[in-house]
């Protein structure tokens, strides 16, 4: 039914963060792994990680942050 639909849940291979569809940058930082707001900045400014302007907020999508840890994420080898 429409209205009793659970969110999904991300499983642990999949790096798109749960639930929400938008986040302001203090909780961007925090879902790439507690960098700091002014880096967050940084890569929004260099367009390395997409965001929107909605109202006076700069919001980034879900999908924005799951490209950005694809792209940034380092594979060690075993």
């Amino acid at each position: 039914m429409f209205g009793n639909e659970e969110p999904e849940i991300p499983g642990n291979g999949d790096a798109a963060p749960p639930f929400r569809l938008l986040y302001p940058v203090p909780e961007v930082a925090q879902l790439l792994g507690g960098i700091t707001e002014r880096q967050v900045w940084k890569y929004i400014e260099s367009k390395q990680l997409e965001s929107r302007k909605l109202g006076k907020r700069r919001l980034v999508h879900r999908d924005a942050i799951a490209e950005f840890i694809e792209q940034h994420a380092v594979v060690e080898a075993a």
